[in-house]
């Protein structure tokens, strides 16, 4: 239980952490200066560690193609980051969740309530609705958000079969090492000119998001092999507190009275889940 809550933790901090970052630099030069860190933070990890021996190649290849989608869900979430304030873009955690949860009950052929599970999603719908400022115009950085919540609720579902074969250590460098060839890539093609990388690397707000990535990610494959998928996602359910409360004392960020209701109503969604309303 104990790594599942220190998941929680290092992920919405490092989630919160991005905000200097991307006051600094660009999204794509970004994202690569911290998946080049954290794929040498966690290759370090899982030679030292040595937790299973090298397995077959189509036990890796299970781990890429969720990889590929996870790295899609970063590159959403931080320009939701980009283009929106933290408090509103964690809250949307809730979405993931719902994701995430049907994702688990459909591979793992777990059963599932509709009728509390459609009310989940109505209210979900509700706290989009307010944090979007009750404009049913959805703003960019919340439909960022969103594209975020789906591809992560069905990549770390998925992510969690190979980390029983080959190990959370293997399967969180297999999703980085991916995340880092397409990262790299798109900077290649997409950025004309990009600050140096020897100075992105450096960067103390870059570190500290990697090493916050790179704890979390650990955690988070590893508490798959001791605890159900649901379980894990049901506690994780709860980073956005660690990351409002960051948001709150250290940038200052506050929200309109309709945005706050949007919160709650996210919050509760959470707590429905994890109370195992559905």
């Amino acid at each position: 239980m104990i790594y599942v809550l220190l998941t929680t933790l290092f992920f919405g901090i490092g989630d919160a952490l991005w905000k200097p970052v991307l006051d600094e630099f660009e999204v794509l030069p970004s994202i690569r200066a911290r998946t080049i860190i954290t794929t040498c933070f966690l290759g370090i990890f899982a030679l030292a560690l040595n937790e299973h021996p090298l397995s077959s190649s189509l036990e890796y290849l299970s781990a890429i193609i969720p990889s590929f989608l996870a790295g899609f869900g970063l590159l959403f979430l931080i320009k939701a980051f980009k283009n929106s304030s933290v408090s509103l873009v964690i809250t949307l955690n809730s979405a993931t969740l719902a994701v995430s949860q049907i994702s688990s009950f459909t591979l793992f052929k777990e059963d599932i309530n509709a009728t509390n599970y459609t009310l989940i999603i109505v209210l979900i719908l509700v706290s989009i609705f307010l944090l979007n400022g009750a404009k049913f115009r959805i703003e960019k950085g919340i439909k960022y958000a969103l594209f975020s919540s789906l591809l992560f609720g069905i990549s770390y579902p998925l992510l969690s079969i190979p980390s029983e074969s080959i190990g959370s250590y293997q399967t969180a460098l297999i999703q980085e090492i991916v995340v880092l060839v397409v990262f790299s890539g798109l900077v290649y093609w997409k950025v004309d000119k990009s600050p140096p990388l020897k100075k992105m690397l450096l960067n103390k707000n870059i570190l500290a998001v990697a090493l916050c990535s790179s704890i979390g990610l650990t955690l988070l494959f590893y508490s798959y092999t001791i605890l159900p998928v649901y379980k894990v996602h049901l506690i994780t359910s709860f980073v956005p507190i660690p990351a409002l409360i960051f948001a709150r004392l250290v940038y200052k960020e506050r929200l309109t009275r309709t945005q706050q209701i949007g919160v709650l109503i996210s919050l509760i969604c959470s707590y429905l889940i994890v109370t195992g309303f559905v």
